[in-house]
């Protein structure tokens, strides 16, 4: 609902936070409690896959059986990668998710991370996330453009090389090894996808650490709170500025631990504590 009056991470949006955190979690008894219910958001955090399917009449979609994007975990952390029906198998990266164990191997668990570490500073992090996956996203269409293509392409030769041969072209054998190439492609585009995606979680943590904001040539630049934020939890309202010089005279600051200690017992005789 981006954009939209049930945009969970619009600015004023005091459930989301200084940074626009679009999650909400699962109700527990405070919630049963006090009632009421939240927006419940398309790119749900607990997601655990969306996909979108592709197809079309033409020789090289008939060959391949037809696309899909899949998507592990929710749509706001994950890249959508392409797979084609006839490939003979899909990575390990892609099979391997269990929400009751944790793998660094996982395209799920790569993208529950992204999710999860963008929270830290979300109106920041997601710039970094949709930069990464527009670049990917961006990338797997064009090779499905390519391996397209490249059917038309090899179709053409097999029937050059046929009729300057004179020999009829096995066309079993030249659908397998145009099969071999679309696959081995998409297998290298499916690993990019996920190293590109855990090496994001490691960026993001480095660039958002401890509340800063770290380029290479601005480390630790201080961003603070939105206005609004500060605003709606009274921070004008806070304790007096930390004075910068100390209210102690020479002469105090002069004497020993030791000594202060002694004329403070003395001044305070006879009194209980």
């Amino acid at each position: 609902y981006q954009g939209t009056q049930f945009d969970l991470a619009a600015e004023g949006n005091m459930a989301g936070g200084p940074f626009g955190n679009p999650d909400r979690n699962h109700e527990s008894m405070n919630e049963k409690e006090v009632g009421g219910n939240w927006e419940r958001s398309i790119g749900l955090y607990r997601t655990s896959d969306s996909y979108v399917c592709r197809s079309s009449d033409d020789d090289a979609s008939t060959a391949l059986g037809g696309f899909i994007f899949f998507g592990p975990a929710s749509a706001l952390g994950t890249v959508y990668t392409p797979f084609f029906v006839n490939m003979e198998d899909i990575p390990t990266t892609f099979r391997s998710a269990h929400h009751s164990q944790f793998d660094r191997t996982s395209m799920f668990w790569a993208a529950v991370y992204v999710h999860n570490i963008s929270n830290l500073k979300r109106s920041y992090a997601i710039k970094d996330v949709t930069d990464l996956q527009d670049r990917l996203e961006g990338k797997s269409m064009d090779l499905v453009k390519d391996v397209k293509n490249s059917f038309v392409n090899y179709e053409m030769l097999k029937k050059a090389t046929s009729k300057a041969t004179n020999l009829r072209t096995d066309d079993a054998t030249s659908y397998k090894i145009y099969l071999k190439m679309a696959q081995d492609a998409f297998l290298q585009n499916a690993a990019e996808c996920t190293t590109s995606l855990w090496s994001l979680s490691d960026k993001i943590l480095f660039k958002y650490a401890s509340g800063y904001v770290n380029e290479p040539a601005h480390m630790s630049v201080s961003v603070g709170y939105p206005k609004w934020w500060l605003e709606a939890v009274g921070f004008k309202d806070g304790p007096p500025p930390v004075p910068h010089k100390p209210k102690f005279d020479d002469e105090a600051l002069s004497k020993t631990g030791k000594a202060v200690m002694k004329e403070y017992m003395k001044q305070n005789e006879g009194q209980e504590f």
